[in-house]
């Protein structure tokens, strides 16, 4: 994904800072936004200051939807308009990436599901996509990527699901 700019979810915020590591989002060449919906979202430590920390240094950048701009405010009606998205952080995220060009960075199914639908299956990011994206700039070793799925709260499900495939994290790089 070098060059582009994905912009991140609660979830996938609260997966890296929940193990001290939302330095691996945010350490690529890849820009990183949040949305301000999304921010909100993040109360908890260790996340809270691990996020509050990466949008201070500028390592992740804050953005809202323009409300000014009519694609923007359609965009995030849209998104409101779904059960699943009304007034969360995933809504504004979604319109974001809709109408700016980003990739979504989230692990929540219904967030996936829409954006693959919505944009195609090349604008959703997760964690496994992270994972490995840290590992091929040579920001995370293998082992250390294994301790870390290993630790966060989606890894066990994402290495069973891994498992069950027949694909291993060395397949993926």
């Amino acid at each position: 994904m070098p060059g582009r700019t994905l912009v991140v979810d609660a979830c996938l915020v609260i997966t890296f800072g929940g193990t001290g590591q939302l330095d691996l989002v945010s350490g690529g060449d890849h820009r990183v936004v949040i949305g301000k919906r999304a921010s909100a979202e993040v109360i908890h430590a260790p996340a809270r200051p691990q996020l509050d920390a990466a949008l201070e240094n500028g390592s992740i950048d804050l953005e809202s939807v323009d409300l000014d701009r009519e694609a923007e405010q359609e965009a995030l009606a849209r998104y409101d308009s779904f059960v699943a998205f009304r007034n969360r952080g995933d809504a504004e995220v979604i319109a974001l990436a809709a109408t700016r060009g980003y990739i979504v960075g989230s692990d929540d199914a219904a967030v996936r599901r829409r954006v693959r639908a919505d944009l195609g299956p090349e604008r959703i990011a997760g964690t496994l996509d992270v994972v490995v994206w840290a590992i091929r700039d040579g920001r995370l070793s293998l082992a250390g990527a294994d301790a870390f799925l290993t630790k966060c709260d989606v890894g066990p499900h994402l290495l069973r699901t891994m498992e069950a495939s027949g694909t291993s994290l060395e397949d993926l790089i």
